[in-house]
């Protein structure tokens, strides 16, 4: 029995030394890909957090947090996490909700009674997922600018010019990302919650959870162990100039570490700091208006899939990407000080590294693990070629479904322009069925799901189709890995 026993001992220490064998190697090769993107992307500093199973697997900073002063990123370097910061106004109204103060269908009048007849018909619920018809990134607060940009804003200032603002469109009718809407929920937790939106979070997240390092944008206070903010211009790095001091950042304010981040995950995902039910509303795509569908956001969060896995996942003009894949008990966070200028019309440099890190985690996540098929469908690559160059030529892409077409700016036009200028090649992978699985884009069921490889003189990109059943494209999307 003793001897039965011993064996039983051995055999559960081998394992757990195997298994611990295991994640070494997938974290030293993180590492790898972290550094290697790092030069690649010249990002200066970073850091990241990898929680698996509710535990902490593999948390480390790299590179420097101040290149100036060569100061060291670490899990303990404090970044602006900008949009990355709706989470947690969202969670904040959840919390509301739960206790009967908020109701996501009430009025946004109910708690702003200076609203603009325009905003009749706005609900708590169409703000928290971008449907309200406000304006765009590009175009909210437009009053503001007026005789030229002032270094502070406050609350009455940024209210008054955002009731100035344009309407696009009737509530819940269609998707617009808008940080007018995530300013104005930051007014309906301080009229509801009856304290300013910094205190509100502090008292109710931040203390409580240990997340001492975190903070809401106060550019006259000293942040310990701050990141230095720096941006490409020219194809070089340069600091980036961004010190405007806003009363109410409940948009894009939040100030704290993947250390931090790391415990906020942790709580969030086990129900601590609202209610499971809250949490699945909170990660359901949006319904729009009956003819157009869902859009894939949920309440501070965009909700899509990678390879056929679910994933919950934000990103922050400053270099910040915060990604959840909930199936296989997976979040990556990564914080870095690269970003770019408000306005500029390009994507962040630094995007896309929780999805390759997650990669190293989950068995075949990764395009870059797949193999060129040129022959394989050299009619659809032409026909997609051939969608992008229309885009790239502001053309109408006969392709493109009616609820991709609604969407597509300016932005799309320049950035598809620029890489199909430096394009070397464009190669076939593969593609995924996804017709048993419900799958909508923009409001066209989706048929299948199909995968490139662009390489253009300074990249390799992959490509992602969402295409319908009789070959139009319903979404498409590109990443570095």
């Amino acid at each position: 029995m003793k001897r039965c026993g011993s064996s039983i001992v051995l055999a559960l220490l081998l394992f757990h030394s195997l298994a611990l064998s295991s994640v070494s190697a997938q974290t030293d090769e993180v590492d790898e890909y972290i550094q290697a993107e790092m030069k690649k992307r010249l990002i200066p500093g970073l850091a990241l957090v990898v929680i698996r199973n509710g535990g902490v697997i593999k948390m480390k900073g790299y590179g420097f947090a101040n290149l100036e002063h060569r100061v060291p990123a670490t899990p303990d370097t404090v970044f602006e996490l900008a949009s990355v910061t709706k989470q947690f106004t969202a969670t904040a109204i959840m919390q509301l909700a739960e206790e009967g103060k908020v109701k996501l269908d009430d009025p946004v009048n109910q708690f702003l009674p200076n609203s603009p007849d325009a905003w009749k018909g706005i609900t708590v619920r169409h703000l928290l997922t971008h449907t309200a018809g406000l304006a765009s990134l590009e175009d909210g607060f437009k009053a503001l600018y007026e005789g030229g940009a002032r270094l502070n804003y406050t609350t009455a200032q940024m209210f008054e010019a955002a009731t100035k603002d344009p309407i696009s469109f009737a509530p819940g009718e269609r998707w617009q990302y808008s940080d007018v809407g995530y300013f104005l929920l930051g007014m309906i937790i301080e009229k509801a919650g009856g304290q300013r939106y910094r205190d509100f979070l502090a008292e109710r997240f931040f203390k409580p959870l240990g997340m001492t390092s975190t903070s809401v944008l106060d550019q006259w206070a000293i942040v310990r162990n701050r990141a230095a903010g720096y941006t490409i211009r020219e194809g070089q790095l340069v600091n980036i100039r961004r010190v405007g001091q806003v009363e109410l950042p409940s948009h894009y304010g939040v100030f704290t570490t993947v250390r931090d981040l790391g415990k906020w995950e942790t709580a969030l995902a086990a129900g601590k700091v609202v209610k499971e039910s809250s949490l699945a509303q909170m990660w359901t795509p949006v319904k729009l208006g009956s003819t157009r569908g869902s859009y894939p956001y949920g309440f501070g969060w965009e909700i899509g899939e990678r390879r056929s896995h679910r994933m919950i996942t934000h990103t922050g003009i400053t270099g910040t990407e915060y990604t959840r894949f909930p199936d296989d008990k997976l979040t990556v966070i990564v914080l870095t000080n690269l970003g770019v200028r408000i306005g500029a019309a390009t994507s962040v440099n630094a995007w896309g590294l929780t999805k390759g890190v997650a990669g190293r985690f989950i068995p075949g996540l990764l395009f870059s693990t797949l193999r060129e098929q040129p022959g394989a469908d050299p009619r659809l690559t032409q026909h997609l070629l051939d969608f992008l160059s229309d885009i790239a030529n502001g053309e109408d892409a006969a392709l493109m479904t009616p609820g991709l077409r609604a969407l597509l700016g300016q932005n799309a036009k320049v950035i598809t322009g620029a890489r199909l200028k430096a394009l070397k090649s464009f190669a076939f992978l593969d593609c995924d069925d996804a017709r048993g699985r419900a799958l909508e884009r923009h409001g066209a069921r989706v048929s299948r799901v199909c995968y490139f490889r662009m390489v253009t003189r300074s990249e390799t990109r992959h490509y992602v189709f969402w295409l319908t059943a009789d070959g139009k494209v319903a979404d498409f999307t590109s990443v570095i890995e």
